[in-house]
């Protein structure tokens, strides 16, 4: 192993940023996931639950405390905005998901967050800087499996809105295989109120 990835502050930690989605939407997704995972038998991760990844990185450990500095002056710069997700998706023939009708805010705030890079600049780990998000209903799928899901959620309507209004950053490290909440950024407004977790079909 290398050196660099255990020494105190050098160790490399893996981060997710994300935008959670309203309780109403987690559960509405959840169960839609859950009926598909047992109907082809798939495994679900117990932790798991729905929201919009919109960085993926990672970044040696010592650095976090600036990371999540500049972090929050990137929430402190941005307004809350309503998101819309509408139907399904698919990626190359093996993962189904959720899509988000909504795509000028989070193009913003994927060049705003772009001021974090020079913190994860990591050999071998390439930042991703998400514009467009999905919620991913199931991944690594078979061909088989796709097919026959893709089947069953191609025609099937699904839509509900929710207010983005804060980010939730999450640390995986070497000794813990799972993400875990590290820090809450608000955005700076959050004047705009709609109705949360609009649900049709």
């Amino acid at each position: 192993m290398n050196n660099a990835l255990v020494q105190p502050g050098h160790r490399v930690c893996e981060y997710r940023l994300i935008i959670p989605l309203s309780e109403t939407l987690q559960k509405a997704i959840t169960q839609i996931r859950r009926k598909l995972h047992d109907k082809y038998r798939l495994s679900m991760p117990i932790d798991w639950k729905p929201s919009l990844t919109v960085l993926h990185c990672h970044a040696y450990e010592g650095t976090e405390p600036k990371l999540i500095e500049r972090l929050q002056q990137v929430a402190i710069r941005t307004n809350s905005f309503k998101t819309e997700l509408r139907n399904f998706g698919t990626i190359s023939a093996h993962t189904v998901y959720v899509d988000v009708a909504t795509r000028l805010p989070f193009q913003e705030l994927a060049r705003e967050l772009k001021a974090v890079r020079s913190l994860i600049k990591i050999p071998d780990h390439d930042p991703h800087f998400v514009s467009e998000p999905q919620v991913p209903i199931a991944q690594g799928l078979k061909p088989f499996q796709f097919t026959r899901m893709w089947m069953d959620c191609e025609h099937t309507v699904f839509t509900g809105e929710f207010m983005a209004n804060h980010l939730v950053l999450e640390k995986r490290s070497i000794a813990n295989g799972h993400f875990e909440e590290i820090q809450v950024f608000d955005f700076l407004s959050l004047r705009h109120l709609i109705k949360q977790g609009t649900l049709f079909g």
